[in-house]
């Protein structure tokens, strides 16, 4: 999703009956699901206005009376019923979107909305603020944009990655039990699934990290560590790694490689695993790989190679075989 596009955006698309990538459907579906008394209402009043705009508060028969004896002409004769069919459409869409945006500007909501990954795969998540989380499996978010401080706050028991969008004046919080991040629109890391070893690690931007005796500042791909009680800060050895990889960034070709080679190089740049059973170790093979999406780069390998594959964990984790 880009920086300009936020739920709004995706909610006037949905009602628009426009496509939506399945990532953005999945975002769309998640924000539906924290805040489905408010899209119920948002769905009745888009239907209801624009199925029966209120006469009363637009006549246009009316309107049209009063302006058709200063008209002369053949022309004007010609176009009366198109231009009054011009005018009621306008008037009903002014209607739809005085009466739509204080559902569309985020106005209404509960203070806290609660998010848990129970399943096995990370879950994608939109906020109410529009900013993008991914929760990994076994990991609780609790989330309010209406903080005694103003600051929009987010309680993470596990891990999960955060996607901030930027408000003007209104920082963002994430809170852990063994550290807090304090940012105002960046993507970071968070992994607290062990508090022996807790740490934050930054994609892009600038956080602030506090425990209870200390505080770091670090940027992109910089990271802080919670190492024996004390804050450790270093550079992040493997983003790609770390974070995965869009699919716009990986490009990578192999001529008569040898196979261990080949998921070697996909695992460095895309953060992807793939296995080697018996007997593919000797392989060699010749493709290009454009993309970071797990399922097509393992089809990809599996059909040079003449073998199968299965997945472990999608998107992260497969295996090839005989």
């Amino acid at each position: 999703m880009n920086s300009n596009e936020d739920i709004n955006g995706l909610l006037a698309r949905h009602f628009a009956h426009e496509g939506l990538t399945p990532r953005q459907q999945s975002l769309l579906e998640s924000w539906i699901k924290a805040n489905e008394g408010e899209y119920v209402r948002l769905k009745k009043l888009m239907s209801a206005s624009a199925a029966t705009p209120d006469p009363a508060m637009f006549d246009a028969g009316a309107a049209w009376r009063k302006v058709e004896p200063r008209l002369r002409g053949s022309l004007w004769s010609g176009m009366r019923h198109k231009a009054m069919l011009i005018v009621s459409v306008a008037a009903a869409l002014l209607l739809i979107v005085v009466l739509a945006l204080p559902y569309l500007s985020g106005g209404s909501g509960s203070d806290m909305v609660q998010y848990a990954n129970n399943g096995e795969a990370e879950q994608h998540i939109l906020l109410p603020d529009s900013s993008e989380v991914v929760l990994y499996p076994e990991a609780t978010l609790a989330y309010t944009g209406k903080s005694a401080d103003k600051v929009r706050l987010a309680r993470l028991k596990g891990k999960a990655f955060f996607k901030v969008k930027k408000q003007h004046g209104a920082s963002f919080k994430v809170e852990t039990d063994v550290m807090n991040v304090l940012v105002m629109g960046t993507s970071f890391l968070v992994d607290a699934s062990h508090e022996e070893h807790a740490g934050v690690y930054v994609k892009t931007g600038r956080v602030k990290v506090t425990t209870g005796r200390e505080s770091v500042v670090i940027e992109k791909n910089e990271k802080a560590e919670l190492i024996d009680g004390r804050l450790r800060t270093g550079v992040i050895g493997s983003p790609a790694a770390r974070f995965g990889t869009d699919d716009a960034d990986v490009s990578l070709v192999f001529s008569n490689e040898p196979l261990p080679k080949v998921v070697a190089e996909i695992e460095h740049h895309t953060g992807i695993r793939i296995d080697l059973g018996d007997g593919l170790d000797e392989n060699s093979i010749t493709t290009r790989i454009d993309g970071a999406d797990g399922d097509e780069i393992v089809r990809e390998l599996a059909f040079v190679c003449g073998c199968r594959y299965k997945t472990i964990t999608a998107g992260k984790h497969y295996m090839l075989y005989r």
